[in-house]
């Protein structure tokens, strides 16, 4: 898995399996330990799961870059502001401070973006807020299944017709619904894509079964899908441009979705496991998405 982290080829693995270590192109980072969940070699753009110790204290000045904070547990405060699991914190690019703490120690996700447009997220000031507490926005793109909600971590996040996200694309708390089912894939053109899982069930044909801390990564122009779960999944879904879809049909696809609906027990928990151990998988016997990269990134 050495490779694992490239934004330019299709990843499927669980987070929770890589080891920790150092990373010190990204200024916040020094010295934690670290998880590289995936990386532009060329944007110098980077997504990680960190472990703060008790009494960490860093100041972000975002002259290098906008950060943006997702804590999973424990406890960080931003600019006198304390949140817990569940808290956001960001800062866009050469619009710091943003004086981070924790207490009592802390998990987090962190995307780190270089390339983070100037004077257009967040006001140019930054951002600190507790995700439950966020309004829930209907996900409404054309020909798309009703089922999906969203809370928009990056803002202003434009989320109507064939396109959504900002310029800098976009970074969304998603719930998608129990029973929701996709039979189609989708591909999209001109932005990559990573999505986080948090919590709840969720498959996709070629790629596997998605738990808890579990990271799908699809470039450009890769076909993905389609997309069914059975008790609900939340996710992080980001991207480093403004996305839109083109969707096409899969062989089999709504004997997939049925399938999985009517075998996936209520009783049992949610694990991540790949595709050709699935039960879906007699339907659809392929275990890699076909994909040409187009660059080294």
């Amino acid at each position: 898995m050495s490779d694992h982290w490239r934004r330019n080829q299709p990843q499927f693995f669980n987070i929770f399996d890589l080891g920790w270590g150092k990373v010190d192109k990204v200024p916040a980072l020094h010295r934690l330990e670290t998880r590289v969940v995936t990386e532009n070699n060329n944007s110098g753009d980077g997504t990680y799961m960190v472990k703060l110790p008790a009494g960490w204290k860093y100041t972000e000045t975002a002259e290098e870059g906008g950060l943006e904070i997702f804590v999973l547990d424990g406890d960080m405060t931003g600019n006198g502001q304390r949140v817990g699991a569940g808290g956001y914190l960001a800062v866009p690019r050469n619009r710091g401070p943003l004086e981070l703490s924790t207490e009592g120690g802390a998990h987090a996700y962190v995307f780190w973006g270089p390339q983070m447009p100037d004077d257009y997220y967040y006001d140019n000031q930054p951002f600190i807020t507790k995700v439950w507490k966020e309004q829930w926005t209907m996900t409404d793109m054309p020909e798309v299944r009703h089922g999906i909600m969203h809370k928009s971590l990056r803002w202003p996040d434009p989320a109507e017709g064939l396109i959504h996200g900002g310029p800098g694309g976009m970074l969304r708390f998603i719930l998608m619904t129990p029973g929701f089912g996709e039979t189609r894939q989708e591909t999209h053109h001109d932005c990559w894509e990573e999505i986080i899982f948090l919590s709840g069930d969720f498959s996709m044909p070629e790629r596997g079964a998605h738990a808890a801390g579990t990271l799908l990564n699809n470039p450009a122009e890769l076909k993905h899908g389609g997309l069914m779960t059975q008790k609900g999944s939340v996710m992080l879904l980001h991207c480093d441009t403004p996305m839109g879809a083109e969707f096409t049909d899969i062989p089999r696809g709504q004997e997939i979705v049925d399938h999985y609906q009517d075998h996936t027990s209520w009783l049992a928990d949610p694990k991540h496991e790949p595709w050709k151990d699935s039960a879906q998988y007699e339907f659809h016997p392929k275990t890699e998405p076909t994909y040409n990269p187009a660059s080294s990134a």
